[in-house]
């Protein structure tokens, strides 16, 4: 048997490998009167026939098959003992020559196991920054609080104005067949032309409301052009948010202690420390993003100037698992991934390109860290 091996990367080998004639010859035959019991010959006996009449009825193609199959294997693993290489998966393996009465050649691409060369990663030092929370930002957070609370009565003594919920009937006047569709939409929240259109219209108020769609639309075929919305208003109702006091916030967060029992001096049941506790949460959470831009940082330098080889095997099977999540994700939001590449107006094989640089930064970090962990282990 002969073999060549070829070195296109660091973690490939092409074997190309030639199985003597004589060898392929030889399990012919075995091979042939294994069938030689099937086939059936007009004037003889299963069996009986003499070997040159016999070859004219056997299935050339099911005893290559059959021949090939009970070569492959060995003389692939001989090739690997020959070569001295450890796959580090399963190798693609094509014919490129087969005859009965002549040689078998098959090429075996190899994948090879991961090489890290690490770069430093002792006594690295980067800048961490933590951000320091602002006033605004704490009331922020107290006022989607009392958003949450917020209520919505019914109002039935006054049109509508920005800032009320309305449940509205709207259909594209342009399209004869189209229902009106019932919709709540938030007055301020909506196209300009739609949002000024609805301000001042009463209760079972109807009418045309023309809205001109933005150049960057993600309705391509809406892009720049006026809509005749007929407009109906159903309902509307005005939004009551609690006002920030002591009494909400005892109301909202304090819980009397059983009898018996002192109060809880961290109780919150003030507005002042309601806003001491808001603080030292986003304070806390600001440190835990700083922290973890540290670790993302040096994370990047040590990546930086690791030298990292890896099969492509690893690549696709990487980009497999990302598909089909991306695939479930969208099951979850009742659309397919025809519909996705179509929104983002991309090719599957563009998908594929986007998903690959991708799949070889988080290899590349993986075996990275994981060489570190065993370094450090080792010591």
């Amino acid at each position: 048997m002969k073999v060549k091996m070829e070195s296109p990367s660091a973690c490939r080998r092409v074997l190309s490998v030639e199985v003597d004639s004589g060898v392929v010859a030889a399990e012919y035959d075995k091979v042939a009167l294994e069938y030689a019991g099937e086939a059936s010959v007009p004037g003889f006996r299963k069996g009986k026939a003499p070997r040159e009449i016999l070859e004219r009825y056997l299935d050339e193609e099911k005893v290559k098959e059959r021949v090939a199959d009970v070569l492959l294997e060995p003389a692939f693993k001989e090739a690997l003992e020959e070569s001295k290489l450890e796959p580090f998966a399963l190798a693609d393996v094509k014919v490129d020559e087969f005859e009965l009465g002549g040689k078998l050649s098959f090429t075996a691409k190899v994948p090879l196991h991961p090489i890290v060369e690490l770069g430093e990663y002792v006594g690295l030092e980067v800048e961490k920054t933590v951000n320091k929370v602002k006033d605004e930002e704490v009331d922020e957070e107290i006022q989607k609080m009392l958003d949450r609370q917020a209520e919505f009565p019914t109002i039935t003594d006054r049109p509508a104005q920005k800032g009320d919920t309305l449940l509205v009937e709207v259909n594209n006047e342009d399209v004869a067949t189209e229902e009106p569709k019932r919709n709540v939409v938030l007055v301020g929240d909506n196209l300009p032309d739609f949002d000024a259109g609805l301000v001042g219209m009463n209760i079972d108020e109807e009418k045309t409301i023309g809205v001109t769609y933005p150049e960057d639309s993600p309705s391509e075929e809406l892009r720049g052009k006026t809509i005749p919305l007929h407009t109906k208003v159903i309902e509307i109702h005005e939004r009551h948010a609690p006002e920030l006091s002591d009494e909400w916030v005892k109301k909202t967060f304090f819980r009397e202690p059983e009898e018996g029992v002192e109060p809880d001096p961290n109780s919150v049941d003030t507005v002042k420390k309601l806003k001491a506790k808001i603080r030292e949460a986003m304070e806390q959470a600001a440190k835990d993003v700083a922290e973890t831009e540290v670790r993302n940082k040096l994370v990047g330098k040590i990546v930086e100037s690791s030298k990292v080889e890896f099969p492509q095997v690893m690549v696709e099977e990487t980009i497999h698992d990302r598909v089909h999540e991306t695939v479930e994700e969208l099951k979850k939001r009742k659309l397919s991934l025809e519909d996705y590449l179509k929104h983002r107006e991309i090719t599957g094989d563009q998908l594929h390109s986007e998903y690959e640089e991708e799949a070889k930064q988080t290899i590349k970090t993986m075996l990275t860290m994981s060489e570190i962990k065993a370094a450090v282990d080792a010591r």
